[in-house]
């Protein structure tokens, strides 16, 4: 589960995402540090952790297959002056949809459930809606790749305020069904979606007859050694559970419930979740036992179900697990976020190393970024990174790809318009090399390894593939979660016209603003008695008014306040209930308002501010983004 306040905070800065475009390719990057030994690589990640105000980090190394190092960084509690170790538990977020896929891949070893079978064979009590059953069903596996079509949260479903922890899965998924209801063909394109794989964690709990995290905990936690860890909160995970932070200076976070428990309630420490990473190393063993045969691991770190995976990228995002190709080299495991807490491992089978990075802050997602790139650096610094070989397709093969791809796979419907705005891939053929830049930034190569399939220049192998869409027209899609989402190709002029639109009406309304400081101080000096139709000037006023609330209130969101009935999520219902009206209703007057009876200038101002407040109110409106009740389901 990824944590969804940071999301939030930025969906609604509409006027700083159109002004400022998003930095290219040639941005400066800081110097990197290259660690050569275990005593360098701990004082570079100390070095991020304090540029980056996060408290602390739990960090396990493996090299050769064995621990090489497991210990902590910084401070698991600030108050109480508690430093990180080994042993100090952590909320893992996402990772714990890993052990999901695991009792899954069990209970079909075991023949209990065949991951290909359709969910509404396997749980036809699931409340879910797809327009595609007959030809595109919703199977098991696409709930552990994200490819079911599922939307993710509501807002409502992000934490549990009134039931008790356990609260029955099945209860959830009947309560909140919006994000049940398929987008688009299952097993076309990926979209995470925390309910899809808190479904399969349902699917645990109906096969086995026993709550899906006894489970789990009986079948691979206890016998990989992890002794503590668990999804619930327990006397043992919790005497040694770090305090989760968020913000600078940092704020406790506190340890709120939440109803889509498998999807990501794990609590963990660096030396439990190292084991886990040593048991994907070793295929599926525990020490002696052998709890998973190789060719389970093999298909988890394999994607299947999405139409880049069928048309021949290798990497992506498998069961639970996705590949990245960060550091020259592909490793594979999952990250994962929850308030306060940020997490991740990663392992590289073919040259047997990993580890595990847990941080006790959502400050700074660099923070986390930046000590797994260490880690990888330091990791494989003694093993060769080849890269696979380029070919030279011919030009007119290469201008068939190129074109601007619209993203069209958003993880939250609601805000998919924000990858609309300010995502999208340009694919351009500049003097014979097909080159990749986003909507605005500079171009980078792509290097073309195989049909249709392409690298970075500093990627080990393929990690972008073009194919045919369902719809017979070109499709991108690239490697992991990180990587271009799914996106079809489009007409160019489209998103430069709508951003232009969009900045023109915002500057339209925003005049709004002087010009009512100057017309209100006339107002009360009693210079505009004989003035008529004032209303001309209130409703665009007001309209300009309501939008900004949604912005002010936006800001104001954090934590449990998202998915609850309080002044903030009020003041977004009431600015997005409004505004349509308000703008509705300012054009009508203004255009009914006689000509004689108003002055010409501001006649004019009141029908461009009106329209321009009409315009914003047909994307918001084809944005579905109308009176937004966000602690309703």
């Amino acid at each position: 589960m990824h944590s969804t306040p940071a999301r939030l905070l930025v969906i609604f800065g509409l006027i700083a995402v159109l002004l400022v475009p998003t930095p290219g390719a040639a941005q400066q990057k800081n110097e990197q540090v290259h660690p050569k030994t275990l005593e360098e690589l701990q004082k570079a990640m100390k070095d991020v952790l304090d540029k980056e105000h996060v408290p602390g980090a739990g960090v396990a190394l493996v090299a050769n297959g064995e621990l090489l190092w497991c210990g902590g960084i910084g401070q698991a509690d600030l108050a109480a002056k508690r430093s990180v170790t080994c042993e100090t538990e952590f909320r893992v977020g996402s990772i714990s949809k890993t052990f999901v896929t695991l009792a899954l891949l069990k209970l079909q070893e075991d023949g209990k459930i065949n991951l290909y079978a359709r969910l509404q064979d396997v749980a036809p009590e699931i409340p879910f809606q797809n327009k595609w059953e007959t030809t595109h069903p919703v199977r098991v596996v696409n709930l552990l790749e994200h490819t079911a079509g599922f939307d993710d949260m509501e807002f409502c479903e992000v934490y549990n305020l009134r039931d008790r922890y356990d609260f029955p899965l099945l209860d959830v998924f009947k309560r909140f069904r919006e994000p049940q209801v398929t987008r688009w063909p299952p097993g076309t394109r990926m979209s995470y979606s925390n309910p899809g794989n808190a479904v399969a964690g349902y699917l645990i709990e109906k096969i086995t007859g026993q709550p899906f995290d006894r489970y789990i905990r009986e079948t691979f936690l206890r016998p990989m050694g992890m002794e503590k860890a668990d999804y619930p909160f327990t006397d043992a995970n919790k005497s040694l559970l770090a305090t989760g932070y968020e913000g600078d200076p940092p704020k406790s976070a506190g340890f709120p419930f939440i109803y889509l428990r498998p999807a990501g309630d794990l609590k963990a420490s660096p030396g439990e979740l190292v084991k886990l990473v040593q048991f994907l190393l070793r295929r599926g063993k525990a020490g002696d036992a052998q709890l998973l045969k190789p060719e389970s691991i093999l298909r988890m770190e394999t994607p299947e179900t999405t139409l880049a995976a069928r048309n021949g990228l290798r990497l992506g995002y498998g069961l639970a697990n996705y590949s990245s190709v960060d550091g020259g080299v592909v490793t594979h495991g999952h990250n994962g976020g929850i308030d306060g807490f940020l997490s991740s491992y990663r392992y590289m089978p073919e040259q047997n190393w990993g580890y595990v990075i847990l941080l006790n802050s959502t400050s700074s997602g660099r923070a986390l970024t930046e000590t797994n790139r260490l880690a990888i650096d330091f990791l494989s610094k003694n093993f060769p990174k080849p890269q696979q070989a380029a070919i030279n397709p011919p030009a007119n093969d290469l201008e068939k790809l190129a074109g601007y791809y619209a993203p069209r796979a958003p993880r939250n419907q609601i805000f998919g318009f924000l990858d609309i705005l300010t995502g999208g891939t340009r694919i351009r053929l500049i003097n014979g090399k097909l080159m990749r830049s986003g909507l605005f930034g500079e171009a980078e190569p792509l290097l073309c390894v195989g049909k249709n399939l392409f690298r970075g220049e500093k990627d080990p192998e393929g990690t972008i593939i073009f194919f045919t869409s369902e719809s017979g027209g070109m499709a991108v899609a690239g490697n992991g979660v990180g990587g271009i989402p799914y996106s079809e190709r489009s007409a160019l002029a489209i998103p430069f016209l709508r951003i232009a639109a969009l900045v023109v009406c915002l500057f339209l309304m925003l005049t709004t603003l002087p010009f009512a400081l100057i017309w209100m101080v006339l107002k009360l000096a009693g210079a505009m008695k004989d003035v008529r139709h004032l209303s001309v000037r209130v409703l665009p006023l007001l309209a300009t008014l309501s939008l900004l609330l949604v912005l002010l209130c936006f800001t104001q969101l954090s934590g449990t306040h998202i998915g609850t009935f309080n002044l903030w999520t009020a003041g977004i219902f009431l600015g997005t209930f409004f505004f349509p009206l308000l703008s509705i209703a300012g054009l009508i007057l203004a255009l009914r308002a006689p000509k004689e009876e108003i002055y010409r200038g501001v006649r004019i101002h009141s029908l461009l501010a009106s329209s321009a407040c009409c315009v914003m109110t047909g994307f918001l409106l084809s944005w579905h983004l109308f009176a937004l009740r966000f602690w309703a389901p």
